[in-house]
């Protein structure tokens, strides 16, 4: 049987859970846009992995990135994402990334050796 693997991220909540045969194997807290520049819900996958990264657009370190979005939205490593998520989550909008998924090094890094290339990702 072929593994089968699914990327869920729940805006509402702020977290990143990734599935396995239907089976929870990672839940992370992540970040998503702000208000001027939301993560838009649908369904995506990844079409492109970096493990070293530099936005071409923004000029900022995006390592561990997995595209998703044509527009150049990624999940990707960032920095104070526990504070960011929490703050986020409590219903502070301006808070947030420009679109992208952010996860913490560690959370990051895990994912991206995980997920390979055409991995379904869900916005909700």
């Amino acid at each position: 049987m072929a593994v089968k693997k699914r990327i869920l991220v729940k805006l509402d909540h702020q977290i990143l859970q990734a599935y396995e045969n239907n089976k929870l194997v990672y839940e992370f807290d992540c970040v998503t846009g702000d208000k001027d520049h939301p993560t838009e819900p649908g369904k995506f996958q990844i079409f492109r992995k970096h493990r070293t990264y530099t936005s071409k657009k923004y000029k900022v370190p995006m390592d561990y990135a997995m595209f998703f979005s044509d527009d150049g939205k990624a999940i990707h490593k960032s920095h104070v994402v526990g504070l960011s998520s929490y703050l986020k989550y409590f219903g502070i909008e301006s808070i947030g990334s420009h679109g992208c998924v952010r996860l913490d090094e560690e959370s990051a890094k895990k994912l991206f050796d995980w997920t390979p290339l055409h991995t379904a990702v869900e916005i909700l």
